[in-house]
């Protein structure tokens, strides 16, 4: 898509500011994607740690669990 020359002069100030602070915010939006990025993989190693637990892990961390939440309440 091109702009003609119609295109640009219909554009309002208030609207040019805009372009400029969504433009603004790139540095942001790419550090919060890092961010979720980094997490997603901590979340997958987890659930990969979770998949090798023997039967018995999984009942000890199950009643770790309840003994902690019965005791927050």
């Amino acid at each position: 898509m091109t702009n003609t020359q119609d295109d640009r002069e219909s554009r309002t100030p208030e609207q040019v500011a805009e372009l400029f602070a969504i433009a603004g915010r790139e540095t942001e939006a790419i550090e919060q994607l890092t961010g979720c990025v980094a997490q997603l993989h901590e979340v997958q190693a987890a659930k990969a740690q979770l998949a090798s637990l023997t039967p018995a892990e999984v009942r000890a961390a199950l009643e770790f669990r309840r003994g902690g939440i019965g005791e927050a309440q």
